[in-house]
């Protein structure tokens, strides 16, 4: 390993990361895909963040190991990845069997919210519902291209999620060494 810690002996295995990113993965699809839950993502993506966060912190706890910052990085990444592949299968699913947008009601209330507040750009609002709301006809380019983007899109903000819960349990250690 280039980047060993003083913790990590040369070949010391480490303990495998696909649970972490399957539980950062589901954290960011049932923030993307939820009723109204979705609508925490419209903060900075916090939902998103948070995912990256669940993988990572379930990790180092569940596996008692040490990532420094760039290792938990790439882990909330990953989670971001697998939480874009798996919002946008929960959604093909979701518009075919229940003819149900993920994200449509907070859409729609963050729109009416806005022609409230700006009545001169109400058309612009009601444009933009119409767009959204329009039939959709989905294509497997189509479903493999949004698991694409999206993954791609979640994967900074999962992995800065991932660098957080680093720095948080790296803060309690120093509190609680400093408290014995």
């Amino acid at each position: 390993m280039a980047s060993e810690t003083p913790d990590r002996q040369a070949g010391e295995r480490q303990p495998g990361k696909a649970v972490a990113v399957l539980v950062g993965s589901v954290l960011i699809m049932l923030t993307t895909t939820i009723p109204y839950l979705t609508l925490v993502n419209a903060f900075l993506f916090a939902g998103i963040i948070f995912g990256g966060w669940g993988g990572t912190y379930y990790h180092i706890i569940r596996h008692q190991v040490r990532l420094d910052y760039g290792e938990a990085f790439l882990l909330g990444a990953l989670c971001g990845l697998g939480g874009g592949v798996l919002s946008v299968m929960a959604g093909y699913l979701l518009l075919v069997g229940f003819d149900y947008r993920p994200g449509l009601e907070s859409l729609v209330l963050l729109a009416e919210w806005g022609s409230r507040v700006a009545p001169e750009e109400a058309g612009t609002f009601r444009q933009l519902l119409q767009a959204v709301t329009a039939p959709v006809e989905l294509t497997a380019a189509d479903i493999l291209m949004s698991m694409a983007m999206s993954g791609m899109i979640y994967a900074p903000f999962a992995g800065l999620g991932g660098r957080i819960a680093v720095f948080i349990l790296k803060r309690q250690a120093r509190q609680s060494a400093q408290t014995s």
